[in-house]
C-alpha cells in the first residue's frame, strides 16, 4: 500500500493488489455503523458503489448530483465519508464542496471528502485526496477505510 501526496496536500492510496484467495468476502468490523454518502450523476455507477461499499457492511445514501446531495445532507446525521464525483450535470464536486462548506461548515470541518475521478489530477479544494474510477473493487474498500480512518487531517472542531 502506497500513499502519494502532491504539491496541494490531495492524497492518492495506492493499494496492492492483494493475492486471490485474499479477496476480500465478509463484512469487515471497522465497516459497521459507519455511514458513506456517495454522490454521482451516473447512476449505474452510483449503484455499484454503494452495492460494494453496503456488501462490507457501510450503511450507505446515495444522491445523484449536488443539489440532492445538499438536501440529503440536511436529512441525515453527519456521514463518516463523503464520496464525490468530479465532474456532474448540475454541479461540479469543487462547486459542490464550496456550497457546503458555506451552508454546512462542521461538515467539511469534521467529515473527509474524497473525490471519484477518472482525471489524474483534480482541482483544488477542500477534498483529502481522490479515488480513481474505474475502480478495482479490493482497492475501492480498503481506500474507503483508509480515508475514514485518516479522516480529514484538519484540527477537529469541539463546541
Amino acid at each position: 500500500m502506497r500513499t502519494h501526496e502532491d504539491s496541494r496536500g490531495l492524497t492518492r492510496t495506492d493499494v496492492e493488489k492483494p493475492a486471490e484467495n485474499d479477496i476480500h468476502t465478509q463484512k469487515s468490523p471497522s465497516s459497521k455503523g459507519k455511514v458513506v454518502l456517495i454522490v454521482d450523476d451516473n447512476a449505474d455507477l452510483l449503484n455499484l458503489h454503494r452495492m460494494i461499499l453496503e456488501m462490507d457492511g457501510f450503511k450507505v445514501f446515495t444522491a445523484l448530483g449536488g443539489e440532492e446531495a445538499l438536501a440529503l445532507l440536511a436529512e441525515i446525521s453527519q456521514p463518516d465519508l463523503i464520496l464525490l464525483d468530479v465532474r456532474m450535470e448540475d454541479m461540479s464536486g469543487p462547486d459542490f464542496l464550496a456550497v457546503l462548506e458555506e451552508r454546512r461548515p462542521e461538515i467539511i470541518e469534521n467529515v473527509p471528502v474524497v473525490f471519484l475521478t477518472g482525471m489524474d489530477e483534480v482541482p483544488p479544494s477542500k477534498a483529502v485526496g481522490f479515488i480513481r474510477k474505474p475502480i478495482e473493487l479490493d482497492k475501492f474498500v480498503v481506500a474507503v477505510h483508509q480515508f475514514i480512518e485518516k479522516g480529514t487531517g484538519r484540527p477537529t472542531c469541539k463546541h
